[in-house]
Order: structure tokens, then C-alpha cells, then sequence
């Protein structure tokens, strides 16, 4: 009598075949979320933003808005979004700083401005508006300007006394110049420029008694050089900066200062000086 083979056991015994499934898949452990990294960094990199104040921790997550150019959520709701500066084209300076053309004499009867004016130095303004020539290793402008200085005295007599009668001079440094700016990148925290031009002064000598009924005027021909820094305000705050260019179209504050050296060129009265002056520059 023949022996007959047992059954194959089916599944799920041991030794079992089974036949092959795709739809099966192996079961695969949970994976675990991703904590959000936290940073201080101020622009992330496209599809990726940054919520809450970079001061006290951030948290960086995706958000559909980051195509757009979206790059932070702050703490109070606020959306910025990445922009480009509007063009810049044009700047204006003012400056203030103490003056005294201690070279200034009278050719009449030799007394000089700190006779009639004193040895203390009253301020000179200047305001200058600036044109843009062009911007890649380093900047370049043409500026023309002018400024007031103001100084009130007394008259002298022959023999140094000084005399009842109030003068008051008038002046007003009016120039054309070329600067030239040694900034080589956008966030650079100090920038250094260096100016040279001609002024053509003009001014006018008024007595308290009216004699003559408007004064006396002359004028001056000089040179001058100055040497300065500025320190941009946008380091201090950014995003302010970002929006008073977006409303008004002022591209970057600055606070100036420098030291300026006035020669005399040609004419009979001597405006030399070197004095240092500040001020804020304004580009847009």
C-alpha cells in the first residue's frame, strides 16, 4: 500500500510558503516629528521662516508664505516680507560745527575777526545736496551747497577800544565739490569718504547804526578738503529702516562727521580754517 505524502501546513505554521504579496507592506516602527530648531539668524534660507523675536529664541518652521518672500513672523503677529531698496539717486547732508576765520583782517586798519567778534568760535551750517554718479567699488557724487554763519561784535577805535556801534557779519560758503565713499558692501558698520572742492564765499558786514543803509559786501574764493565717517542708522534698526523706505523712499540714514580744512584761494578777505563739523546724511 502506498505511503502518502502529509499535507503542506499552511500559514501561519512553521515551514509554510507563502505566495508573494506587493500589497502587503512590513509594518515599520512610528516615526518621530522633527522638533523645530531653534536660531537667531536673522534671514533663512527660501520655504522656511522664522517666528517670534530673535532676542529671546526663535523657531524655525515652513510656510507657504516664504515663496513670497516672507522671512519672519514676529511675536506681535507681524508679517515681513523680503524687498528690494528702491533706487537711489540723490542725498542731502547738513552739518553743523564751530567756526572762526581767525585769518579774516581788515585791510583799513588791520584788526582782525577776533578783534570785532571775538575769539569765541559762533557755528557754521552746511547743507549740501548730493547727486549720485555711479556705485560698485566704492561711491561716487557731485554735490553743490551752501550754509550760514552768523557772528555780532563791536566796533573799534584807532586806539583798540571798542566802540558803541554792533556789527554783524553775514556769510554764506556756498560750494561745489566731488566726494567719494569707501563703502564696499551693503551692512558695512563705518564708512569712510573723503571730499575736495572749490566755495565761493560771499558776505555782507552790517552796522547797528545803519551806515551804510545795507551794509557793506565783499566776497572770497577758497578751496576746501574734508575727511569723514558715517555711521549708518540701520544697524541700529533694520526693519525701521526697511519701512521708511517702503513709505517714503529714503534708502539709509547716516550720522556724519568729519574734519574740514578751508584755504584761501584768491580775494581780499582770508576765510581759511580747520574745523571739525556733524551732521546727518540722508540717500534716497
Amino acid at each position: 500500500m502506498a505511503q502518502e505524502k502529509p499535507p503542506k501546513p499552511e500559514p501561519p505554521y512553521p515551514g509554510a510558503e507563502t505566495e508573494p504579496n506587493e500589497d502587503i507592506q512590513p509594518d515599520l516602527p512610528p516615526q518621530a516629528e522633527q522638533p523645530l530648531q531653534k536660531t537667531k539668524k536673522g534671514l533663512e534660507t527660501e520655504g522656511e521662516i522664522i517666528e517670534g523675536n530673535k532676542f529671546r529664541g526663535t523657531k524655525k518652521t515652513k510656510h507657504p508664505g516664504a515663496k513670497q518672500g516672507l522671512f519672519r513672523i514676529t511675536s506681535k503677529g507681524e508679517y515681513l516680507y523680503k524687498t528690494n531698496p528702491s533706487e537711489q539717486k540723490n542725498a542731502v547732508a547738513v552739518r553743523i560745527g564751530p567756526y572762526s576765520p581767525s585769518n579774516l583782517y581788515n585791510a583799513g586798519n588791520d584788526n582782525s575777526f577776533d578783534d570785532i567778534y571775538g575769539s569765541a568760535s559762533p557755528v557754521i551750517v552746511h547743507v549740501d545736496y548730493e547727486w549720485k554718479l555711479f556705485s560698485g567699488f566704492g561711491k561716487m557724487g557731485i554735490r553743490a551747497g551752501s550754509g550760514v554763519f552768523f557772528a555780532n561784535g563791536n566796533g573799534r577805535f584807532d586806539d583798540g577800544e571798542a566802540a558803541l556801534e554792533g556789527y554783524t557779519l553775514l556769510m554764506l560758503p556756498n560750494n561745489v565739490s566731488a566726494i567719494i565713499y569707501l563703502q564696499f558692501w551693503d551692512r558695512q558698520p563705518l564708512i569712510p569718504y573723503a571730499e575736495g572742492g572749490v566755495d565761493a564765499i560771499v558776505f555782507n558786514e552790517y552796522r547797528d547804526d545803519g551806515n551804510p543803509t545795507f551794509g557793506r559786501f565783499g566776497g572770497s574764493l577758497a578751496a576746501h578738503v574734508s575727511l569723514g565717517g558715517l555711521l549708518p542708522l540701520n544697524i541700529f534698526d533694520r526693519l525701521g529702516m526697511i519701512r521708511i523706505d517702503q513709505e517714503y523712499g529714503i534708502n539709509n540714514m547716516y550720522i556724519s562727521a568729519e574734519y574740514r580744512i578751508v584755504t584761501h584761494v584768491a580775494g581780499v578777505f582770508d576765510f581759511s580754517n580747520n574745523y571739525f563739523n556733524a551732521g546727518v546724511l540722508v540717500e534716497f
